[in-house]
């Protein structure tokens, strides 16, 4: 979309909203071969834009979805929710089977755009970008077999009930009454400690025989034998889980992903490569990590990949997927890659995943050594900052 000038009131902003959400839409009925008559439910989610009619009703009209269709318009859920909402979504295809429902997560920039002066409002100037995904879920045996994954397991938390993570991050006015999105210092404490409370509680769920051994042993340990000085036990998430598709708000936010979860860099490279490419798209953000994995490396049958999601109020998702058949083709966002003939390496980014320097990266695992989720997240930020 191109402007001589640049406006960000609310019809720039539909326009905006038309083309990414509607031309999401357009590629997936195409490449699914269903009809928008096909479609029983439609959920939309946008944090910040939440015009009247909504963005559900927009479009409803624009694709003339049947009178019956099931249409919710979320909103004000921050980026985590292009995870989370699937929660609502399985629940509303166990309410209803034989379904199909269409999930459109997006974030309108051109209504998030903050003309003003203050410095903590500035950063999602710098860090937001525009972009869009839409994914069809059913419940439909005939449609089985078309299916790539099956989720498998789902968690979401909240921690709004304390003010310093209700208050972390949102949109309102500056001091001088400008809108815009703002985001305190203490933004990556307040993550660290909700995606902490979903991994403690989808480990249970994903841990292999042997790792829930090593863990009920560490338990046993710290707390009956008293060795308190024993680090708290840490997973290795990569003998459990295949595949990561991470949001990419920012570069310091995936490099505390990685400290917290011990991830190696060819783990992270998908969502680094989408922060590369498209910056920080809130909602729709790992999803395009999503279909990186599928263009650049493929998954294959059985393989599982880890979602995980965060966003203001403060809220963390994780979702879990079962790969249902070997899947490895071309999404238009990432056709450039696909083109470059090889694997993408830790050279062609920007900024470098592992540290610049031996020394700073083996004091910083050092001192993390012993550390909790939340306090490696929290190192990892300070020292990508």
């Amino acid at each position: 979309m191109h402007c001589d000038r640049a406006t960000h009131d609310i019809p720039a902003a539909m326009r905006e909203a038309e083309m990414v959400m509607g031309g999401a839409i357009t590629d997936l009925l195409e490449k699914t071969g269903l009809k928008p008559q096909d479609v029983d439910i439609l959920v939309t989610n946008c944090s910040i834009f939440c015009p009247t009619p909504s963005l559900a009703s927009m479009l409803v009209n624009k694709f003339k979805f049947r009178h019956d269709c099931q249409t919710y318009s979320l909103g004000g859920m921050g980026c985590g929710n292009g995870v989370m909402a699937v929660g609502l979504i399985r629940d509303l295809l166990k309410a209803r089977p034989n379904s199909v429902a269409l999930f459109v997560p997006a974030e309108i920039t051109t209504y998030c755009y903050y003309p003003g002066t203050s410095r903590d409002y500035m950063v999602a100037n710098a860090i937001f970008r525009m972009g869009g995904a839409a994914a069809m879920f059913t419940n439909k045996s005939s449609l089985r077999k078309k299916s790539k994954y099956t989720l498998e397991h789902q968690v979401r938390v909240h921690t709004g009930q304390d003010d310093g993570s209700y208050n972390c991050m949102g949109w309102g006015p500056d001091k001088d009454g400008v809108n815009g999105v703002y985001l305190r210092k203490d933004v990556p404490q307040q993550a660290a400690k909700a995606l902490e409370l979903c991994l403690r509680s989808v480990a249970p769920r994903l841990l292999t025989w042997t790792q829930l051994a090593e863990a009920l042993a560490n338990v046993f340990e710290r707390r009956v034998l008293g060795k308190t000085e024993l680090p708290e036990y840490v997973p290795d998430w990569t003998r459990c889980v295949d595949r990561f598709a991470l949001h990419a708000g920012g570069y310091a936010v995936l490099k505390g992903l990685q400290a917290a979860m011990n991830l190696p860099v060819e783990r992270m490279m998908p969502s680094f490569a989408t922060l590369r490419d498209f910056g920080n798209t809130s909602c729709s953000t790992t999803w395009y990590v999503m279909g990186f994995l599928e263009t650049a490396e493929g998954v294959k049958r059985g393989q599982t990949v880890m979602q995980i999601g965060m966003g203001g109020g403060m809220k963390a998702g994780v979702n879990v997927w079962r790969c249902n058949r070997d899947v490895k083709e071309t999404h238009p966002a990432w056709r450039h890659v696909a083109a470059m003939g090889r694997a993408l390496r830790e050279s062609d980014l920007p900024r470098p995943i592992t540290c610049a320097a031996e020394k700073t990266c083996g004091e910083a695992a050092g001192k993390a050594a012993g550390a909790t989720i939340a306090e490696r997240l929290v190192a990892a930020r300070a020292l990508a900052a």
